[in-house]
């Protein structure tokens, strides 16, 4: 079974999810390709794929969006998993934030399973704007991303992969 695993990432963070969703699923004896979504993936030659972006100002990365659109008709009838890497944001009802265009994303390419991890984030490396942007908004420097939960995300995709490749 071939997995692409396929990320855009501005500042490591999301890289970093996709790296150890690359690696988790080789534990799983997948062959895994990951691809910092450069525009020169072909799809259609992979049974399964992992898309990741991080979220910025409420949405998706542009370059995240237009591989899906790109995308849609190779990826119809794979196996695809999503996720978003950000940060928690003031919702009125305390649920993660999540990108604006992640609906018109699944109606482009239905997602098995969609996940929001927290990211990993140095507000000194961020333009002075951004930077105020994200303290007023509470936003704390550090890493915060959940490597269990991550791990464990990854497991499931891998378990549902290796059942339904077994299974045939």
């Amino acid at each position: 079974m071939t997995v692409l695993v396929a990320y855009a990432s501005r500042r490591g963070s999301t890289r970093g999810v996709a790296e150890r969703i690359a690696a988790r699923l080789r534990d799983h004896g997948l062959d895994v390709h990951l691809d910092p979504l450069l525009g020169r993936e072909e799809v259609g030659r992979f049974q399964a794929v992992v898309v990741g972006s991080p979220v910025y100002s409420g949405e998706w990365e542009r370059e995240a969006v237009d591989f899906v659109r790109r995308n849609a008709p190779a990826l119809a009838g794979h196996a695809v998993w999503t996720f978003s890497v950000g940060w928690l944001g003031h919702g009125k009802d305390g649920t993660p934030p999540d990108a604006r265009r992640l609906d018109e994303i699944h109606r482009l390419v239905p997602a098995r399973e969609h996940r929001f991890f927290l990211g990993a984030l140095d507000a000194a490396d961020l333009p002075l704007l951004q930077r105020l942007t994200f303290r007023m908004r509470g936003g704390r420097s550090g890493d915060s991303r959940d490597w269990p939960a991550i791990e464990s995300w990854t497991d499931e995709i891998a378990r549902q992969l290796t059942t339904s490749t077994s299974a045939r």
